[in-house]
């Protein structure tokens, strides 16, 4: 008899033993939030500020090229002026020295430019980021989310081996109704709209 109660003891702490830790575990999962993807690429290409800044970076790069050609185009006219003087003539090594030097500038003039303009494609791209960011942590506080993931939700085409591969190398392989993408494109519009499409320099 003091062995079957003894039994029966061991047996109930075990079974204590073993519900506890899923307990703890489900108590945990609770605390932990929701998981959500989001398609990243996705929510840059339907933003249209974030598209239109980037045109307009766009359209200055093409007009500064064009300067720049230009200003090439006028130098190299300006070089035929040396078949008119000797080899190591003084006026030809004055002509060359100069030459020289507006080459020089026009290549400082080029990189400075290329400098300007990818300092200010980044900050468009910190901008809208930053924006998106805002976005995610008001959804994510209304909807008990805790982590998001990054995903891409663009069909694999099947004839395109580099699509395929990798579409086969994702790090989301499936999610079913946690896509956030479509509510965060919606609100960054909304949030642009009502700010007037106002930016910060």
């Amino acid at each position: 008899m003091k062995t079957s109660v003894l039994k029966s003891l061991l047996m109930a702490a075990v079974a204590v033993a073993t519900i506890a830790p899923l307990a703890n575990s489900a108590s945990a999962q609770e605390k932990s939030g929701i998981v959500a993807v989001l398609d990243v690429a996705k929510v840059f290409k339907e933003n249209r500020a974030f598209d239109s800044k980037m045109q307009s970076i766009k359209s200055t790069a093409d007009q500064l090229k064009a300067q720049i050609q230009q200003k090439q185009e006028a130098i190299k006219q300006e070089a035929l002026g040396l078949n008119e003087f000797e080899v190591g003539s003084p006026e030809r090594n004055q002509m060359e020295a100069a030459l020289e030097q507006k080459q020089a500038g026009l290549r400082t003039q080029a990189r400075q430019a290329e400098m300007d303009l990818l300092s200010k494609e980044a900050n468009v791209y910190y901008e809208t980021y930053q924006q998106m960011q805002t976005v995610l942590k008001s959804l994510s506080a209304q909807h008990g989310i805790s982590l998001v993931l990054r995903f891409d939700s663009q069909e694999v085409d099947p004839t395109n081996r580099g699509e395929v591969i990798k579409g086969v190398n994702r790090a989301i392989v499936y999610q079913e109704k946690l896509d956030l993408t479509s509510m965060v494109i919606n609100q960054m519009s909304s949030a642009t709209a009502n700010s007037g499409g106002a930016t910060r320099r």
